[in-house]
């Protein structure tokens, strides 16, 4: 969505605009940017006006201040890391099912360099970085690395990748370290000040290779493990894992043991290689083991209750029999380990809910019921569970034999030179026999036995106490490393961690950047505080990790938590062509082509339109042709694919890197641990394989980054082809790079590959493939590769061997002759046309000064009308004008409107995520449809603005295919802005009001005044002699009532009048529809619905007149002449119909006289064509309306049992549940807001008189026979002496109705606080202060008020109009008005809060004007969120109970917004603008 931001940041680059959301799964996503942007906090619409307690933590852990203005707050992206933003609601929604903390995290990437000013060259971008890893121990001591370094320079890559730098373990593994706190004796440093001066030696050697050859280093950072060697471990037990701090080890380890004595049992490898007797005889000999689980799964029934509880009663056994094992456990069962048996405990809470959701609900049966639950879990449960381990183990076992010893790819290990399997556990300095001595219950003993650490890409198993992957033998084990445990803090194991933050930061001191090894079964909070840490000493800090936990959420938590730059994704580990595909598209794809995110270089930048939100994006990759701790990717790959990996890897949009080795076309693994050998150098290198052509694809790499190629496309052209096209934003130009992958003999010979495009100009930038299979002939000192391979490489050749060029006009014929392994980049220029075009969009309509002030003039001409016409109206409302309807997107469908907001919605959701696969930005670049369609539309109604926009989009037609959507959306985006401003010029009350808190919401609701005012042709309403056809109607909503005689309610127009159009000044219009509807009185009432232009009215309600009368009211405040504006009646009389010259001319005035002098007379009529064509399911006798006025009380009364003559006007319709006819709420006798209306006009009319301006003081009030006359002031008085003795219920709130013969009277609804608005003066201060306090509590919903105390017995919040069940309640939604939250009634609700604030003193008894303010701000949270969620952009009907979604509620409403708009005029007026 577009947000404006203030003026003095628009002009800046670099600035992010993060928008803050109380959706959950926001601080799931990661949003990124570059090292050194503002990033902006603004606020979703929801949270507008509410205050919030913003808070930022920066990647070291501080807290760093926040420049506010107005609702925004700024920070800078100072250094790299996560920063993390914690924000909470002062005053919180009534959601309860929302957080209270909701937490979101920018990742600022850094730019690699030497100093802290990140200006300093050289420095690296992370998508610049091109990494090759290299072995520390095959390097050679520190004065070899150049000659070693040099090979990766010459090859192209700018970072080296080192394995620790440690001393080793025993293994020789590169990631068992010996200790972290000494360096490599390899590496020869000659120093002779221990290890502090061994890190300065290597520091000093590692800058002085920077400066020599420019390059960055990264290394390894090993956190969770230490060599089994490591004597230091060993004084502090407290910082690895082992049986007594994580007894839960302990099945796993007496598994272990067993393992290991079986293993003893075997004599040669005939007892492995028949797999199915291995398996049995190592089954049986873990049944003791089993046992021993079974006895400490099993549950101590006399811990947990006394014997008198025991009871014969029964559970269903085959309820625990059927349940799949795990989730019993999981769900009900927890295991002290620490006990040699009966370790088992139940959850009560759980069980008890176990228990509860099979209706057992009283405490005894609960308990009765558990003490036999826990012998059914000893039965069954704790024998399976033991069982269902075992099996599992032994099925892990025989897995890992059968790999070892027997499988082809496997390492094929001789029986007995190598354990039958690796140990899980080790003891130093014992023999197994003395290691079955060991007591595990005993805490020295328990201490000895050390966990070794392992590998998993399922579950994490950085925390022991929470896994049960050792004892299910689910771990790739590494025998030669104890796993470290940090604890849930420093106080756990402080020697630990003091030692691993040194370890870190020394690493820090040396290294620009770090692998973090294992990283997904690092524990977070150690991950976080270590990196903290590390950035303390290097703000701008690379951190690239291995991630493997299979679930991306959970990728993502670590990212944002850790402050990860890019995760590893390996190429060469693809199965196919496609899946190659999809991993560029999903880590090599930064921004889809045709964005709307553009990521300029600086002297490209457009200063155009207002800035974007930011998008959520993938995790960054560092993506790998091939890694270093994966086997040699010739066990996979037909040679020629190792070319084609590299070229896919190079055409992606980010960080890149390889394993030394690859590039030298090394045939076998170089494997971390057994590999001794040395690099060569290169001083010994002397065969190239295909390391010139790695050198020119990483060229391409940078170039791409370099000249801003920022967009990316990913094209499987054809099975063993991939198209990735790079293209550039702002010139269109693009590259395409052409890989032919190898995978199989698919694809054995020369073809070619012939694509079309746009364009005028080609230059082949890089042509380079692979022949011959080469010969190996291995050396026993130097890791050397395939001799005679020969590799072609070809730079801006001036004539191409593998691409062939056809031109025709502007279009293109790219025939690609393709060899296994090649690659191929083009560059490709746009034609003159598209070059025309384009610089017409990036010179003029990006201009924000030049096409906008065009835009200005063009619109200057337009009114609200044209505006409605311009960006709404609805499919109905086009196509009774016979204008075809709304635009149906293919894939998608129709739009809510034909206007531009019709398509504005859609591009906001499109935009947010920068979906440029959405079905609308897909018939964009096939088409200019959609812009054709909007300029039609105006062209067609003669305006001004269509023939402008014509004349813009036939400049803009030759833009390339792909740029369409951003193009079109800038310019309708554009139009949208300079209908907002002309908008603001004809408002002037919009321009006028206080921009702040409110002011975006408050523009949204103003706009529904233009959404629901226009020119419909069948509008029903009659057309004074001065008003032009067709006449200006007011819909009730959009699109339920769109047109027709559902277009135009007498009731719903009237309410939303003083909102809509008063509020906003159109005072005309106001005048108009009061005029209008008063040509229709006829019996002291006008009509609800309209048609034929009021020939065929019903006035089958008894609230629209006086609706009516407040309307003129209130405009009479602002348009004094309304009084005596001249009306041709239709009616000359009741009985007459509707005449077809009118000679009977009065005054609004009149009418209103009328109007009380034919109620205070008693009106009685039957409705004209009574009957089912009228009305098909009310009975005979709800035809008979009557309505007058109580002599006792003057008291506006009428209606019936049999009819609805308020706006709560459901009839039943159902025969099956027998609520055909019936009214669910009649309302029947004198309904609260008719009185205070009645009251409201009578008292004006008195003052009218008094001050000379009414005609009429008195009525004649009639009771059967006798009449009397009464005073207008008299009749004032009835009503205010006896209203609040009247309505007032002792249950705390005012009665709906008084002298109802339904039986309605004491029904608890949001009616009266209609009343308390319109006539505040009927009402006692106490009972009215009393009431609202309930109300609120018991009535006020997330949107609207309940139409229904929800305490009552009638009381049914769910409407469902297609319920055809039995219920007589609620069958064809009978209670529409019985529960139900409608949302128009919160308009008055609220504002009959802002009079009782405004009585009240502020300080003593609510508080200060600012928490006043957060009150309202607070229940407007979703009316915000819905109307910018909202395609219709308006608020809707009503909700279900609790503010469910109701899926037969009308979009937008426009009594839903007016209401609320008549509460912002008097919350400016009287409480904004009013002293403290």
């Amino acid at each position: 969505q577009h947000y404006y931001i203030t003026n003095n940041l628009r002009n800046i680059m670099g600035v992010q605009i993060l928008e803050l959301s109380p959706d959950p799964q926001q601080s799931k996503k990661i949003f990124r940017a570059p090292t050194g942007d503002i990033v902006c906090l603004d606020r979703s619409p929801e949270l507008r006006g509410i205050l919030l307690d913003i808070t930022c933590v920066n990647p070291v852990g501080e807290q760093i201040p926040l420049k506010c203005e107005k609702e925004k707050a700024m920070f800078t992206l100072k250094s790299a890391g996560p920063y993390k933003v914690t924000w909470k609601m002062c005053v919180k929604p009534s959601d309860k099912n929302r957080n209270s903390v909701y937490v979101v995290t920018v990742l600022a990437d850094p730019v690699i360099t030497n100093s802290t000013d990140l200006t300093t060259l050289p420095s690296l971008k992370v998508d610049q970085i091109a990494a090759q890893s290299h072995l520390t121990k095959c390097c050679g001591d520190i004065e070899n690395w150049e000659d070693v370094f040099r090979v990766s320079l010459e090859s192209g890559y700018n970072t080296v990748h080192l394995t620790p730098v440690q001393e080793l373990g025993v293994s020789r593994s590169s990631y068992s370290l010996h200790s972290h706190l000494k360096l490599s004796s390899s590496l020869k440093l000659n120093s002779s000040g221990g290890y502090e001066e061994d890190l300065k030696v290597l520091s000093d050697h590692l800058q002085d290779l920077h400066q020599k050859t420019g390059m960055f280093f990264l290394t390894d950072v090993v956190w969770n493990h230490v060599s089994v060697c490591n004597r230091d471990i060993l004084e502090h037990p407290e910082s690895y894992y082992n049986l007594h701090n994580t007894p839960n080890l302990i099945p796993a380890y007496l598994i272990d043991r067993s393992i290991r004595e079986f293993s003893f049992t075997l004599s040669d490898s005939s007892e492995i290689t028949n797999l199915h007797s291995f398996y049995k005889r190592l089954s049986n000999h873990l049944v003791e083991t089993s046992r021993k689980l079974e006895e400490l799964y099993k549950i101590d029934a006399g811990k947990m209750f006394n014997s008198k509880e025991s009871t014969t009663d029964s559970l269903d056994e085959s309820l625990l029999k059927r349940s799949h094992i795990d989730d019993v456990v999981k769900q009900l069962w927890q295991v002290d380990y620490s006990q040699s048996e009966y370790g088992g405990r139940v959850d009560m809470g759980v069980l008890r809910t176990f228990l509860s959701n099979r209706e057992i609900t009283s405490i005894p049966e609960q308990n009765s019921q558990i003490v036999t639950a826990i012998s059914l879990f000893n039965e069954f449960v704790a024998p399976a569970a033991a069982q269902d381990v075992i099996s599992k183990v032994t099925t892990a076992v025989v897995g890992d034999v059968k790999y070892r010893f027997i499988d082809e790819n496997g390492p094929k290990h001789q029986f007995g030179d190598v354990p039958l399997v690796e140990r899980y556990f080790q003891i130093s300095d014992i023999s197994f026999d003395e290691e079955k001595e060991l007591d595990i219950y005993d805490r020295l003993d328990a201490e000895r036995i050390k966990t070794c650490n392992g590998w998993t890409t399922g579950e994490s198993i950085s925390d022991m106490s929470k896994t049960m992957a050792y004892t299910k033998r689910e771990i790739v084990i590494w025998g030669d490393s104890i796993k470290l445990r940090f604890g849930n803090s420093r106080q756990d194991a402080p020697w630990l961690w003091n030692y691993m933050e040194k370890y870190t930061c020394d690493m820090a001191k040396l290294f620009h950047g770090f692998r973090i090894d294992n990283c997904h079964n690092t524990a977070l909070h150690v991950g976080e505080e270590l990196l903290r840490a590390a950035r303390r000493v290097r703000p701008n800090l690379y951190v690239v990790a291995e991630l493997f936990t299979g679930c991306e959420d959970k990728d993502r938590e670590i990212i944002n938590r850790m402050g990860i730059s890019s995760c590893v994704r390996e190429l060469s580990k693809s199965g196919s062509p496609r899946q190659l595909a999809d991993l560029i598209h999903h880590y090599g794809e930064s921004k889809p082509c045709g964005s709307f995110i553009n990521n300029l270089p600086s002297d490209q930048a457009v200063n155009s339109l207002p800035t974007l939100s930011m998008a959520s994006s993938h995790p960054h990759a560092m993506l790998m042709d091939q890694t270093h701790d994966n086997p040699c990717p010739f066990d996979e790959h037909p040679l020629p694919n190792v070319l084609a990996l590299s070229g896919l890897m190079c055409a992606a949009k980010c960080s890149i890197g390889s394993n030394r080795g690859y590039d030298e076309l090394i045939p076998h693994h170089i494997h971390v641990v057994q590999e001794e050998r040395q690099y060569q150098g290169v001083r010994q290198s002397h065969e190239d394989a295909i390391k010139p052509a790695k050198r020119a694809l990483i060229k391409l790499h940078q170039w791409l980054e370099d000249n801003g190629y920022s967009e990316t496309f990913v094209d499987q052209a054809t099975e063993d082809v991939v198209i990735v096209t790079r293209h550039h934003p702002v010139t269109c130009s693009k590259v395409l790079v052409v890989i032919a992958t190898c995978w199989s003999d698919t694809f054995t010979k020369t073809s070619e590959h012939t694509v079309n495009l746009p364009g005028d100009k080609v230059d082949v930038l890089l042509e380079t493939e692979i022949r011959g299979k080469g010969s190996f002939n291995p050396h026993k000192e130097l890791i050397t590769g395939l001799c005679g391979v020969e590799v072609n490489v070809r730079e801006n050749p001036e004539s191409s061997n593998m691409v062939k060029v056809s031109r025709s006009e502007e279009k293109l014929e790219l025939s690609f002759v393709l060899s296994p392994g090649c690659v191929v980049a083009t560059l490709v220029h746009p034609g003159k046309s598209a070059q025309h075009a384009l610089n017409y969009f990036n010179s003029y309509v990006l201009d924000k000064h030049t096409f906008a002030m065009e835009l200005d003039i063009v619109c200057s001409s337009l009114d609200l009308y044209d505006l409605n016409y311009i960006l709404y109206r609805c499919d109905e409302e086009e196509r009774v004008d016979g204008c075809g309807g709304v635009y149906d997107i293919p894939g998608y469908g129709k739009l809510t409107y034909a206007g531009l907001v019709g398509f504005l919605h859609v591009l906001e959701e499109v935009k947010r995520e920068n979906n440029m696969g959405h079905a609308l930005c897909r018939n964009l670049c096939d088409g200019w449809w959609q812009a054709e369609y909007s300029v039609n539309r105006l062209k067609n109604k003669d305006i001004n603005l269509g023939f402008f926009l014509e004349k813009v989009f036939s400049s803009l037609q030759a833009v390339p295919n792909h740029t369409r959507p951003r193009v079109f959306d800038a310019v309708i985006s554009s139009v949208y802005s300079a209908c907002l401003r002309q908008i603001d010029t004809l408002i002037p009350w919009l321009s006028n009001t206080e921009r702040e808190t409110n002011s975006w919401f408050v523009e949204q609701l103003v706009l529904t005044s233009i959404q629901m005012m226009g020119k419909v042709g069948d509008t029903g309403i009659p057309v004074s002699p001065y008003v032009k056809d067709p006449v200006v109607s007011m819909a009730a909503g959009l699109p339920h009532f769109s047109h027709g005689f559902m277009r135009c309610w007498g009731r719903d127009t009237f309410i939303s009048l003083p909102g809509l159009l008063i509020a906003t000044g159109r005072l005309e219009d106001a005048r108009d529809l009061v005029v209008g509807f008063a040509r229709t009185l006829r019996y002291g009432l006008i009509p609800n619905l309209l048609s034929e232009r009021g020939h065929k009215p019903r006035y089958n309600c008894r609230d629209a007149v006086w609706w009516w009368c407040r309307s003129v009211k209130l405009l009479y405040d602002h348009l004094p002449s309304i009084l005596q504006e001249p009306v041709y009646r239709l009616y000359n009389t009741d009985d007459t119909p509707v005449a077809a010259k009118s000679s009977f001319v009065c005054t609004v005035l009149d009418i209103i006289n009328e109007v009380l002098r034919r109620h205070a007379a008693g009106i009685q009529f039957r409705e004209e064509n009574a009957g089912r064509q009228l009305d098909e399911h009310l009975l005979d006798a709800g035809f008979n309306m009557c309505a007058g006025v109580n002599h006792m009380t003057g008291f506006v009364r009428g209606g019936s049992k049999h009819n609805c003559g308020t706006w709560m006007d459901k009839v039943g319709s159902s025969l099956r549940a027998g609520n055909k006819g019936i009214p669910a709420t009649p309302r029947d006798g004198s309904a609260i807001e008719l009185v205070a209306m009645g009251y409201q006009t009578v008292s004006w009319l008195a003052d009218l008189f008094e001050i000379g301006v009414g005609t009429t003081s008195e009525v004649t009030m009639t009771t059967g026979t006798s009449t009397r006359v009464v005073t207008l002031r008299e009749w004032s008085k009835m009503i205010k002496d006896s209203f609040d003795e009247m309505f007032w219920s002792t249950s705390g709130y005012y009665k709906d109705t008084v002298g109802s013969e339904s039986g309605c009277d004491e029904k608890f609804r949001p009616n009266q606080t209609f009343a308390m608005v319109i006539a505040p003066e009927l009402f006692e201060e106490s009972h009215l202060t009393l009431a609202l306090r309930n109300i609120g509590a018991k009535l006020a919903g997330l949107l609207g008020m309940s139409t229904l105390c929800p305490g009552d017995e009638d009381y049914e919040p769910q409407y469902d109009t297609s319920d055809n069940g039995s219920n007589f309640r609620t069958a064809h939604g009978l209670n529409y008005h019985q529960g139900p939250e409608w949302v128009w009634c919160m308009g008055f609700y609220l504002r009959a809060k802002l009079s009782e604030f405004i009585k009240q003193d502020r300080e003593e008894v609510v508080g200060s004007k600012e928490e006043i303010d957060q009150f309202f701000a607070t229940i407007l949270t979703f009316h915000r969120a819905m109307i910018a969620a909202e395609p219709y952009r308006g608020l809707t009907e009503l909700t279900n109970g609790g503010g469910q979604h109701c899926p037969g509620s009308c979009p937008t409403q426009a009594w839903s917004s007016a209401c609320l708009l008549e509460f912002f005029v008097e919350y400016q007026r009287d409480f904004l603008q009013s002293p403290q």
